[in-house]
């Protein structure tokens, strides 16, 4: 009798799940006249599900599309339907200049509500737009200008210096001169997680590599990543699933958990520094929202796991390409090297108020991000309402798609666009120093990496500050060499990752001089 029942619950769960299949495969064929053009390897019912299992980075997957049918075009996974861009010229004229019709978002409710608790958290970068959205960017702004940028300086300082220990310690090991080299991905991600946790809380951030506590930051970081999950994007790409298939939410509540103890203990941790002495807190990004006397403590936790989660990620993947780009690259080492001492001397490390001398060090950064953009997708937007783009119709709740990796592969606006070229970005970089106001729009910059319009990252000043103390005391402290053939920069440690990083890879570092021991 159970065996029947079941047998009976599979095939109604089968017939209602063929049923809506083939609902949505009407209305999205009703729809398709008016919307722009189809992309190729489209199938009923599952629409394009099967594109996205071929072996390849799903930004090189859309790029080729775009090569195929156009800058602009229409995806279906399941019920939803995706528009992705692919040119400098439609996010312009969508993202930006359309900002207030193309800046929400319509992403799982496991990420907005189980995990960061809908309006009541702090995850704003997740919110659909509005006023909600307008305030709790509108805070986290004013704590990441520019100018407070520069008041976290001596934060910044100390963790450069930090990192230049670590790599004075290991360029004397021995291994580091074995045909094996070593790997410097740990002491990177040490480097970045460290600073923008530091640049959170203070000085009671400085974590040692290895420590117990910082681990735990690191494997929340993942985690909270996973949300995302495929098994999560399958569920909204079938709505029927989610009454088929219920969601285990207890997971997502404990990672939710975990967070909050982790960063709501390293709140605590800060009022009670406050309390005990607040002149002796220096400033950092809590201090300064706390001023305010507008957020709750789940805000400020959610609001600072987003910044780790993200910040930490993206900088580091990062710095990861621009080793690997150097190794691959001597003569652009040497070259950076030579006007950093030149500009600077080898005294002392360069400072961020040396990063107008030294517009070669900016353009590798630069080649590096319009490269390898850590995140090449960004986060999807969604639309607030019907609009008309040239001939089509884009609907009200339909996910935009900003294809960043393609607008850098513009061979109109990069020639040779795949080769390592720093020197191409000069003469932006000497022009941008005459300028005094950055609109963060895609004029600003030779790359979108940060994304753009109203949705432009809220720490673009932070990541740019963390780049360049980083790049520029590596290039003037030591010379990366390659262990054995150069290191292979097409293949991406995961193909299905959201952020776009490395294969794992060794190398060589040289001191450039006898005298970096005493720059620390």
């Amino acid at each position: 009798m159970a065996r029947s029942s079941s047998s009976s619950s599979a095939i109604t769960a089968g017939t209602i799940f063929l049923a809506s299949a083939i609902y949505f495969y009407y209305q999205n064929k009703k729809k398709q006249s008016s919307l722009p053009p189809r992309a190729p390897g489209y199938l009923p019912v599952i629409g394009h599900l099967l594109q996205l299992m071929k072996p390849i980075p799903i930004q090189q997957l859309f790029y080729n599309w775009s090569l195929e049918i156009g800058p602009i075009y229409t995806c279906y996974f399941g019920s939803q339907r995706w528009i992705v861009l692919n040119s400098i010229e439609t996010i312009r004229d969508l993202i930006v200049d359309r900002g207030g019709v193309y800046s929400s978002r319509k992403l799982p409710d496991t990420l907005v509500h189980d995990f960061m608790q809908g309006d009541q958290g702090g995850g704003f970068a997740f919110f659909p737009y509005g006023a909600s959205w307008r305030r709790l960017r509108r805070i986290a702004h004013g704590g990441l200008i520019k100018s407070k940028v520069d008041e976290y300086q001596p934060i910044l300082d100390d963790r450069r210096t930090v990192l230049l220990s670590h790599l004075c310690h290991l360029s004397k090991e021995k291994a580091n001169y074995s045909a094996q080299g070593v790997q410097l991905s740990n002491l990177v991600e040490h480097y970045t997680m460290t600073s923008i946790l530091a640049i959170a809380f203070g000085d009671m951030c400085n974590f040692q590599p290895g420590d117990p506590a910082l681990h735990k930051a690191f494997a929340l970081t993942e985690r909270a990543a996973n949300t995302m999950s495929p098994d999560e994007q399958m569920r909204e790409f079938f709505p029927i699933l989610k009454t088929l298939w219920p969601l285990k939410r207890a997971k997502y509540i404990q990672v939710r958990n975990d967070v909050a103890e982790f960063y709501g203990g390293l709140l605590d941790q800060f009022r009670a520094n406050m309390a005990e002495n607040s002149d002796n807190v220096p400033d950092c990004f809590v201090k300064e929202v706390m001023k305010l006397n507008e957020l709750t403590d789940l805000q400020i936790m959610n609001f600072v796991a987003i910044f780790v989660g993200a910040g930490s990620d993206t900088t580091n993947s990062t710095l990861e390409w621009l080793l690997a780009y150097l190794a691959n690259h001597p003569e652009v080492q040497d070259k950076a090297f030579e006007e950093i001492k030149d500009a600077v001397g080898l005294g002392r490390l360069p400072g961020s108020q040396d990063e107008p001398m030294l517009p070669y060090v900016q353009c590798i950064i630069l080649e590096v991000l319009r490269l390898r953009p850590p995140a090449p997708i960004a986060i999807p937007h969604a639309t607030s309402k019907d609009d008309v783009y040239k001939q089509w119709l884009i609907p009200k709740d339909t996910i935009v798609v900003l294809n960043l990796f393609a607008t850098h592969q513009n061979a109109e606006r990069f020639p040779n666009p795949n080769a390592f070229q720093p020197e191409r970005h000069m003469e932006f970089v000497l022009s941008s120093q005459e300028r005094t106001v950055f609109k963060q729009t895609i004029e600003d910059r030779p790359h979108l990496s940060f994304s753009t319009g109203r949705r432009v990252c809220v720490g673009i000043h932070l990541a740019e500050r963390t780049l360049f103390m980083a790049a520029s005391m590596l290039l003037a402290s030591f010379k990366f060499e390659n262990v054995g053939s150069p290191i292979n920069v097409d293949i991406p440690r995961d193909i299905r990752a959201t952020t776009w990083s490395p294969s794992a890879y060794s190398l060589r570092l040289i001191p450039r001089h006898e005298n970096i021991e005493s720059l620390l």
